[in-house]
């Protein structure tokens, strides 16, 4: 594994639960870890792979499921910053 990415969430104070369950329930074919930034109210997603492809369907998997479940529980403030590769 050889290609780092990262994207930024915003969240509210309920959804870096639903995120953390997101990403621990969710099986990926790349590394992904997510840091809370409470000071600023962001959640880092992080990624890790082979590929950027690689990185890119892990990414959209797991911001699909976030807009699902945001969705499903009422439209809350999700914002999804854009992916960039390091």
């Amino acid at each position: 594994m050889n290609v780092l990415a990262s994207r930024d969430v915003s969240y509210d104070s309920e959804g870096i639960t639903s995120i953390m369950d997101i990403v621990e329930s969710t099986p990926f074919h790349c590394k992904v870890l997510v840091h809370p930034q409470q000071r600023v109210g962001l959640i880092r997603i992080e990624y890790e792979g082979h590929s950027e492809q690689e990185i890119r369907e892990c990414d959209l998997k797991l911001t699909a499921k976030m807009i699902n479940i945001f969705e499903a529980k009422g439209g809350r403030n999700l914002i999804l910053f854009p992916l960039e590769f390091s």
